[in-house]
């Protein structure tokens, strides 16, 4: 009988260790699913930010997610970054430096490149949502006027290449470019 309720005991025993360590268990495994979907839903906010803030896509689909410069309205991006260069002369983003940032998802050991968003890019994605998006419009609707009265095509029909001679030459004439620092 003695030996009967030892080895019952021992199995109640092991039955609520079982269960501790289930529920511990549990427990990481929820907060593990926690911590994912907390850096899920801070890369799509990165990927937003950036994508809106670029021009890189309005499609509500992708909006959440990476997406390229190859696969952007090109013209629109680079329209974009010379508005942020002609609108403040504290932090300069070129072309070439967003393109190499931008060319690859994920840096060699497989994080997204997001997270080590150079300074630049970052200085412009805060101008951007700090009122940049209307000085961007504006710089557009300057740019179109300059390109209509000099008698050339839409950018929408012009090369990248063609896009950014243009945009060298608007940016130098104190006629249409308002943002020229005047002195």
């Amino acid at each position: 009988m003695k030996k009967k309720a030892t080895f019952i005991i021992c199995i109640i025993s092991l039955l609520l260790i079982g269960v501790i360590f289930y529920r511990i268990h549990l427990e990481q495994v929820k907060e593990e699913a926690k911590k994912e979907a907390e850096e899920k839903e801070e890369l799509e906010i990165l990927y937003y930010e950036q994508n809106r803030a670029f021009w890189l896509t309005c499609n509500f689909s992708k909006i959440y997610s990476y997406y390229s410069f190859e696969d952007s309205d090109k013209n629109i991006v680079v329209i974009s970054i010379y508005a942020y260069n002609n609108a403040q002369s504290k932090n300069k983003l070129t072309v070439d430096e967003f393109i190499a940032y931008i060319s690859n998802e994920y840096d060699s050991n497989g994080k997204p490149m997001i997270y080590s968003r150079p300074q630049n890019v970052n200085a412009y994605i805060a101008w951007f949502f700090c009122g940049g998006d209307d000085l961007i419009n504006r710089f557009e609707n300057y740019f179109i006027s300059y390109l209509k009265d000099k008698q050339k095509p839409p950018y929408e029909e012009m090369s990248l290449e063609e896009v950014i001679a243009n945009l060298e030459e608007f940016q130098k004439d104190p006629e249409y470019n308002p943002f020229i620092q005047q002195g």
